[in-house]
């Protein structure tokens, strides 16, 4: 698959896409790929068909990429499952590429770039505030800030889906979470994005160090605050029964920060597109609730959109070829439930499926903490959406189109429906 520029806003200033890499001594032709996961397209611009076109376009379990310093792809969905789980082999310490300029720099971040046991107090943390019974509180004020979004351009009979509703809700929801100004967003949303899919305004060192420029005097404050806040939490918490350091503190806020700002966004901008594309599904979601569960599962497996790396620990020999220590191996959340031997007809969308398997929030010890704030998310977002707007279409005239990345994501697309 052949890349192109990154991103048609990048100016002279900005930073060059990394250099390809040479391939490993050895490795046969059919092994190797042209594939950029910043820009996957080839002739479409859906993220799920293009890493489908790249796993149906060989037969090995594990192609090799000179894009983005080099690195390995895992394509199937065993293989996947293994990279995300088996972390002594496959170490969580660098998992973005290319590994030497955003892999380095977010490696800095806690707990991600921890590997088990050592990960674990940092995890808890979290934990703390983000998973079950820690999240329902929020579900009212959710449920209130959905219903004056959606009111607010209903009568319209039309909205941009992504500035208007999905940069607007899971964003402001999360500075809730973290008690920081709704003003602050786009400054911490850019920085954010330079990780996940940068533009090449800064390096990812920089957005970084930005970071922990900005949280600086808000843990410093928090501290000794008696918020109730994750940042407050993160501040006043105990790993291996001592105080956290501000080091420590900083790191983990940061990573809290990044995964916050964008997964959330992209997502439901995937499912409203997908829907509005399904008269069929959206009848049965406004005239059934009792199907709203399985609609969220089925939006779930089918758009997932996270493709993580991991650092290999050790010389390993995987299908056939060895990996060598060091070496960096991509395992694309997309391709374990878009595969037929994982879910029957795994393109369509189906909410009648008896089984969905997926890795949307991940797998083994680094599954996505976040995961219950974004499926009560969802449902509030299905419950009120369908409430006042039963049926909607795209706009005619617009071509849907995806972002690559570590996080996938989805261009600005306007959705229609008739006027009250």
């Amino acid at each position: 698959m052949h890349s192109q520029q990154r991103s048609e806003a990048m100016t002279d200033t900005t930073l060059a896409p990394p250099a390809t890499a040479t391939r490993p001594e050895g490795l046969p032709d059919d092994r190797v790929v042209d594939f950029d996961i910043y820009n996957p397209f080839d002739g479409q611009y859906d993220l799920h068909k293009a890493w489908v076109q790249l796993r149906d376009s060989t037969q090995h379990a594990i192609v090799w990429t000179p894009h983005n310093e080099g690195h390995w792809i895992a394509l199937s969905p065993e293989l996947i499952g293994e990279v995300f789980s088996d972390a002594a082999r496959f170490s969580s310490r660098v998992v973005l590429v290319p590994k030497s300029t955003a892999g380095e720099a977010y490696g800095d971040l806690l707990p991600l770039s921890l590997d088990p046991p050592v990960h674990r107090p940092y995890r808890k943390v979290l934990n703390d505030k983000l998973y079950g019974s820690a999240i329902k509180p929020l579900e009212p004020k959710v449920r209130k800030l959905t219903a004056e979004l959606i009111e607010g351009f209903v009568a319209n009979g039309r909205c941009e889906f992504v500035h208007e509703f999905a940069e607007q809700l899971p964003l402001r929801v999360f500075m809730e979470l973290v008690d920081l100004p709704v003003k602050h967003l786009p400054r911490l949303k850019h920085l954010a994005d330079q990780f996940t899919r940068p533009d090449g305004s800064m390096t990812p060192a920089e957005a970084t160090a930005s970071f922990k420029a900005y949280l600086k005097p808000i843990l410093d404050e928090r501290r000794n605050s008696s918020r109730e806040d994750l940042l407050t939490h993160i501040t006043q918490s105990k790993v291996n029964d001592r105080p956290m350091t501000e080091d420590e503190a900083a790191r983990l806020a940061s990573q809290v920060l990044v995964g916050g700002l964008d997964t959330v966004v992209n997502f439901m901008s995937f499912t409203m597109s997908t829907l509005a594309q399904a008269p069929e599904i959206q009848a049965r979601i406004a005239t059934d609730p009792t199907c709203h569960h399985a609609a969220i599962n089925e939006c779930l497996r089918r758009m997932p959109l996270v493709s993580s790396a991991r650092e290999l620990v050790a010389d390993t020999e995987v299908d056939g070829v060895t990996l060598r220590k060091g070496d960096m191996v991509i395992a694309p959340t997309e391709l374990y439930a878009l595969n037929d031997a994982i879910n029957d007809n795994p393109m369509a969308f189906d909410l009648d499926r008896k089984v969905r398997n997926h890795m949307v929030f991940g797998n083994g010890n680094h599954t996505c903490p976040g995961q219950f704030l974004a499926r009560m998310e969802m449902k509030v977002l299905l419950e009120e959406w369908f409430a006042r707007i039963p049926s909607f279409e795209l706009e005619p005239g617009q071509t849907i189109r995806h972002n690559g990345g570590i996080v996938g994501g989805c261009q600005p697309f306007v959705l229609r429906w008739p006027a009250g």
